[in-house]
């Protein structure tokens, strides 16, 4: 009786429908609801969504006043409510304390979940929340905290600098000068530690594990050790280090601190040229995930969304190659999975998921290049999470839309709800900030023309009602207080309260599509082997054929399961299987070809209180490029947790080369040995002096524990 009333319900409101704004082989959406094969979310209310999903009764009902919010008016019934589930729930997420809690189910702060929902809304929706929640992501050290992380956090995980652009947009939308004297210090000297310890010399780019895709497993091969992950250089953790350069700058302009802003300025140079050197890849149109390697660098050609979404949005990739990327990097009917294609005997978490906060950052970037498919694409995927669920789920699986039979997950999360209310303040009202304006650019697709109201929006010393009426991402006519404007901005000083009119000129600059991909997996990682002159590996189900590749260069294709070597081989040599439609595998695990120095010494323990400093003497038998690396333990931490990561400095005949890094192995596990990344040095036959020094900026996370044991190293030319 209850499933027919709530029928019946619902073909009452098709009769007065629209019609459907959006539909693919997955689900409908219309102005009040969501379609999803016998399933329905609906908006009874602004202030009441009801669903159907897997035959549970969900239900969203606003319990909190909103007054204080500034209220949407628009004829999408859907739209707004889920912008009031956005404020409802954003007001659940203040914790007593007035921080902003991760989830329902994480409680506490997190550095990159509070920065990214900070860049998303909570700064212009919950900015003194906000800022007591940043202002929790400060060590004693005075540096950024990086919470968590592969092999115990900093470095081997290096996306912390989020912080400091979240930081920069609470200062553009408040103009407070006390909270930039409190931040640009952190901003500083955080940036300054990560120059010495993560820029790789060879290609420029950051070392560290991928943006937010902090559980190896989800993201990277088996085969890979944490240290393995330190020395990756992924395309999300470079793009959000170039954006804190670029909000650094700013910072150290208006603290008059004009040398290191312009040193700010400089390194955002080199790493935006370095990024778009070494991870684009013209043949498909986006950026590689990561580089990575051993000895010698692959590139591992996955698309990762968050990434491409950053460098579309703080200008990495700019005109023509931005618009090329809105269009080519794959989604599927859901939504923009974090990455494509999946990993195939990994479970729904990172792999195989779309992540709301993600695909916010992705809308936004298709309303830069004016992508209206992309933006549609985007904002249906969001309503249709936030209505089937009755509220703000972490992630759900890209090829069901289904939150359950992901890992884990939480509702009320705070960078999804954050990503909710984004769609009104960031799109479809087009609202940025600098430090002395606000600036508007709506992007509107025509199946949502309509004229919106946003009343009541808080900015500096004043109070803003916005009208924007019509479609498309080019305007017509800009007012204040009906006096036409030629910037499309609200400058700063303005006091008191006051009209603003947008008319749209019902027209895109473009037109640009989306890459609507099926839900695919790579083959299984191959596993090689050397004997004697043969290298060979175990076939691969749906592998049509493997390519091998020597020293990061490929020198064969074939469809056996071995191969002779050439006497010509030197370095790495990987293997990589690849399905009849063209999709790789990741590569095997390395197996090194060449000349080889081995040392060993008994087990010595090494603390940052013991000395600072261990010197060992290697001779090496021929001049050339040599890779070093120690064979060490640290059993300070689980490989996924905590923040012992060790760190030291290495100098070669008293010339400092480079950091080295020493993360965690496991919980008391002292005899679990392993090798660092490897680190190219030039030198000369003959004897040198190797030592490792604990220096100022090694510190670590823990601060006080920053342990390991060393009983050998190698090199290998």
């Amino acid at each position: 009786m209850k499933k027919s009333l709530f029928l019946l319900f619902l073909f009452v409101l098709s009769c007065t429908n629209q019609g459907v704004i959006m539909e693919n082989a997955s689900y409908k959406w219309y102005p009040d609801r969501i379609e999803q094969g016998e399933y329905v979310g609906v908006a009874e209310t602004p202030y009441r969504i009801v669903s159907d999903l897997n035959g549970d009764t969900l239900v969203w009902e606003c319990r909190n006043d909103l007054s204080a919010m500034p209220v949407l008016s628009t004829p999408f019934l859907l739209e707004e409510a889920v912008y009031n589930m956005g404020l409802d729930e954003c007001i659940n997420a203040v914790e007593p304390d007035s921080t902003l809690r991760t989830g329902l189910s994480w409680g506490g702060v997190w550095t990159r979940d509070v920065s990214y929902s900070t860049i998303l809304s909570m700064a212009y929706m919950q900015p003194r929340a906000a800022m007591i929640s940043l202002l929790c992501k400060i060590g004693r050290n005075g540096q950024i905290i990086q919470d968590t992380g592969t092999g115990g956090a900093w470095p081997c995980s290096s996306d912390r600098e989020i912080w400091t652009v979240a930081a920069w947009e609470l200062y553009k939308i408040t103009g407070d000068r006390e909270w930039l004297a409190k931040v640009y210090p952190v901003a500083k000297k955080s940036l300054s530690v990560d120059m010495l310890t993560l820029y790789d010399a060879k290609t420029g780019l950051v070392r560290g594990e991928s943006s937010f895709i902090d559980w190896r497993e989800q993201s990277y091969p088996r085969w890979m050790e944490p240290a393995d992950i330190y020395d990756s250089r992924c395309l999300g953790t470079n793009v959000a280090h170039y954006a804190a350069l670029l909000s650094a700058a700013e910072m150290a302009v208006l603290s008059d601190d004009a040398e290191f802003a312009q040193l700010c300025k400089d390194k955002a140079a080199m790493l935006k040229s370095a990024i778009n050197e070494h991870l684009w890849m013209d043949d498909c149109g986006y950026y590689a995930q990561f580089l990575a390697g051993r000895k010698d660098d692959l590139l591992y050609t996955k698309s990762e969304t968050l990434g491409q979404a950053l460098a579309i949005l703080y200008g990495v990739a700019e005109g023509e190659r931005a618009e090329r990327l809105s269009e080519s990097m794959p989604v599927v009917d859901f939504g923009a999975p974090v990455f494509w294609p999946w990993i195939p005997d990994i479970p729904p978490y990172h792999n195989r998921a779309v992540w709301p906060f993600v695909q916010s950052f992705w809308m936004h970037a298709s309303a830069v290049t004016g992508n209206e498919q992309g933006v549609l694409h985007s904002i249906g995927s969001l309503y249709r999470a936030a209505a089937m669920f009755a509220t703000n789920k972490e992630n759900f699986v890209a090829d069901s839309g289904d939150w359950k039979g992901t890992q884990i997950n939480s509702s009320n999360m705070l960078w999804s709800l954050s990503g909710a209310l984004s769609v009104t303040y960031r799109v479809l009202f087009g609202i940025s900030y600098e430090a002395d304006a606000m600036h508007f650019a709506p992007v509107v697709p025509k199946k949502l023309a309509a004229d919106r109201r946003l009343e009541g929006v808080r900015y500096r010393g004043m109070t803003l009602d916005i009208q924007v009426e019509g479609y498309g991402d080019v305007i017509r006519s800009f007012e204040i207080d009906g006096v036409q404007k030629s910037e499309h901005l609200v400058p700063a000083d303005l006091t008191g309260r006051h009209e603003v009119r947008i008319v749209m000129a019902d027209r895109f600059r473009k037109n640009l599509d989306i890459n609507l991909q099926p839900g695919v997996s790579t083959p299984v990682t191959p596993e090689a082997s050397l004997e004697a002159d043969k290298l060979s590996w175990q076939p691969v189900d749906g592998a049509a054929a493997y390519k091998l590749y020597v020293a990061g260069a490929e020198v064969a294709e074939t469809a056996d399961h071995q191969v002779s070597v050439s006497p010509e081989w030197r370095g790495d040599v990987q293997v990589v299987a690849v399905s009849a439609d063209g999709v790789p595998s990741f590569p095997s695990e390395p197996v090194f070809i060449g000349e080889k120095v081995e040392m060993t010494f008994a087990p010595v323990l090494l603390t940052k209180q013991s000395g600072n400093k261990f010197t060992v003497d290697v001779d090496v038998p021929a001049d050339g490029l040599w890779f070093l690396s120690w064979n060490y333990a640290n059993g300070n931490g689980d490989i996924t947790t905590d923040r012992k990561c060790a760190i030291r400095t290495l100098y070669v005949d008293g010339q400092r080369v480079d950091i080295n890094v020493f993360p965690q192995r496991g919980v008391d596990a002292w005899d679990v040995w392993g090798w660092t990344s490897p680190t190219a040095v030039e030198l000369k036959a003959g004897k040198h002096t190797l030592t490792l020094n604990f220096n100022q900026e090694n510190d670590n996370m823990h601060i006080d524990i920053n342990d390991f044991a060393l009983r050998g190293l190698t090199l290998v030319k």
